[in-house]
């Protein structure tokens, strides 16, 4: 078991869609979206059927410590939107997120969930290596691009 990759999760986007559940991406309400933090000890799957933060893999694995919360934190800032200076291309974007005071081990990646769609997994982000925070701030930098950034104009393959 392991964090290798990004991912975006397949029946979660397929039934956006399809307008099986009503994710709006752009929903900027407070406590919408979650981040959790996660060690290496889970194996993401982008075909999971109906992931979600509290079912497996995600029900274990999750970080702990001091100025940590089980479930993570709201995320604010949220925009989703054409990116600007880049035609064809969407981002999904919030503020930094940033745990103070806090003593969390061995973070390897972060799942982003939608809270009002059952804690619907939206997103996961491998860090690629682990990161540790000892009485200080925890924080996740999320490029200036976004979180996710998707093009739609071709070539589409």
């Amino acid at each position: 078991m392991a964090i290798t990759r990004d991912l975006m999760f397949v029946d979660t986007q397929v039934k956006a869609l399809t307008n099986t559940i009503a994710l709006n991406l752009g929903d900027a309400g407070a406590g919408a979206f979650k981040i959790a933090l996660f060690q290496d000890s889970i194996t993401p799957d982008a075909s999971q059927t109906n992931p979600a933060y509290g079912s497996s893999p995600f029900a274990s694995g999750e970080v702990s410590g001091a100025g940590y919360s089980a479930g993570g934190l709201a995320l604010t800032s949220v925009v989703f939107e054409e990116l600007s200076g880049s035609p064809g291309w969407m981002r999904w974007d919030f503020a930094n997120p940033s745990w103070a005071s806090s003593t969390i081990t061995d973070a390897k990646g972060a799942l982003f969930y939608a809270t009002g769609l059952s804690n619907r997994a939206v997103l996961f982000r491998s860090f690629v290596q682990t990161y540790s925070s000892q009485d200080g701030t925890f924080s996740v930098n999320v490029h200036a691009d976004g979180a996710c950034k998707l093009n739609v104009v071709g070539p589409l393959l």
